[in-house]
């Protein structure tokens, strides 16, 4: 099990391109597609549980930090989480459950750009994000979405490592990604942040 700090904003359509562009550093990684299937729960359980690759995930609230204004246009909510991950026999019986209540389900299609910097020393050093395994660091990721054929995408920061310290790693490379010289004019605003399994719940209530 492992401690992480996050903050998410969703959108509908696609991402614009001045935001991919700018994003899209030398050291970034263009993942290879995937498809998450997501178990629905209500968002007031802080709890999320999605089949990955061979791998049953399971995320819960630790804590909620609360709302955080990190630039002007750009306000977020910030949670701790728990994580662990299982392999078999955890995810035969989630894909039984699977097949038998699909309406309990959710596809969600990605398509992911990442972006790693490291809180290993005193100051904050991007690395190679699809090379470098961090004690302590921080990822910033654009994803493409698409759910039930529409498209959705996302922007976060996600802090793993310490877990006394990870809400600070969090703030540290949240504010060193958006104060870029070349970050163009766009506002990341409250009512658009929230987590994974908040979000899909709120997308499963319009079906």
């Amino acid at each position: 099990m492992f401690t992480t700090a996050e903050v998410r904003w969703f959108f509908e359509g696609p991402i614009p391109d001045e935001i991919e562009q700018w994003f899209c550093s030398s050291l970034a990684l263009n993942a290879a597609p995937r498809e998450d299937h997501y178990l629905l729960f209500p968002a007031p359980l802080g709890l999320g549980l999605k089949l990955r690759e061979g791998r049953l995930e399971i995320k819960y609230l630790v804590e909620s930090v609360g709302i955080h204004t990190f630039m002007a246009d750009v306000i977020g909510t910030v949670q701790v989480w728990n994580k662990d991950a299982y392999g078999e026999p955890a995810v035969k019986e989630f894909e039984r459950l699977q097949t038998s209540a699909p309406h309990l389900w959710i596809a969600v299609r990605k398509k992911r750009t990442l972006r790693r910097f490291s809180l290993e020393g005193t100051s904050i050093v991007e690395v190679p994000a699809d090379r470098v395994f961090l004690r302590d660091g921080c990822n910033a990721e654009f994803t493409k979405i698409t759910v039930d054929g529409l498209a959705y995408w996302s922007f976060n920061f996600e802090a793993y490592g310490n877990p006394v310290r990870v809400a600070d790693y969090l703030q540290r490379v949240a504010m060193h990604v958006l104060k870029e010289n070349q970050r163009p004019s766009y506002s990341f605003p409250a009512p658009n942040s929230c987590s994974y399994p908040e979000w899909l719940w709120r997308l499963a209530k319009k079906r």
